[in-house]
């Protein structure tokens, strides 16, 4: 019997939210602001979610918004390929789980050293802050099956109890699992996560690693 999948969509359940925080005049003075946010818009439910932090502004972009549904090829709305994508498409056949992608933050910024200066400021918190209610409600709605959390300082986010947050994300390393899995929120409870770096890139996994991640998630996707 083939299982039914189910999918939702970012801009239907947040827009509104997203409207919200980029028409605050609190955080008018951040240059971000004027570029609008980004979202990868599809969502497929009690599957293999990978998370990120923010959507790249590469030098050519143009200010906007965009909600972009990106397919199990690694394409676009209008059937554009991105590399970004490619080792996320590799991971999914290999395990035979459907993917998503998600940043927790929406602003366009290539520098992720930007977010540890804003960090530093109150308006800068409450912005991560807010952005952070929204991505973690898409994760809680996802109900992933397995998580890969393929960011440092996405990571650190979800760690983070500094911020305050309206769900709060705890994780424990499990030896049966031989990765974490989460503890809080109570509807996410036993859900294994990978926190590994980047797939893509100049710092991404060696592909020793990589196979292993490979082999780990099947792993845990069977137990």
């Amino acid at each position: 019997m083939t299982t039914k999948i189910k999918e939702f969509y970012i801009q239907d359940l947040f827009e509104n939210e997203l409207n919200k925080i980029w028409n605050d005049e609190l955080f008018s003075e951040l240059n971000v602001i004027e570029r609008g946010y980004g979202v990868h818009n599809n969502v497929i439910e009690n599957q293999l979610l990978f998370i990120g932090i923010n959507p790249s502004f590469a030098k050519g972009s143009v200010n906007g918004n965009f909600f972009a549904s990106i397919n199990q090829k690694g394409q676009n709305n209008w059937g554009i390929s991105y590399p970004y994508f490619k080792k996320f498409v590799e991971i999914a056949e290999n395990t035979n789980l459907l993917w998503s992608d998600i940043d927790l933050l929406f602003f366009r910024e290539t520098q992720q050293k930007y977010i540890s200066k804003i960090e530093k400021t109150e308006i800068g918190k409450k912005f991560i802050s807010r952005q952070l209610d929204i991505s973690k409600e898409v994760i809680l709605k996802a109900k992933p099956k397995v998580i890969v959390i393929c960011n440092t300082k996405a990571r650190d986010l979800l760690k983070d109890k500094k911020i305050n947050n309206k769900i709060e994300f705890v994780f424990e390393f499990c030896e049966k699992l031989g990765t974490e899995k989460i503890i809080k929120p109570t509807e996410l409870k036993g859900t294994p996560v990978f926190f590994t770096s980047m797939l893509t890139g100049q710092r991404a996994l060696d592909k020793g690693s990589f196979r292993r991640l490979i082999w780990h998630i099947n792993k845990v996707a069977m137990s």
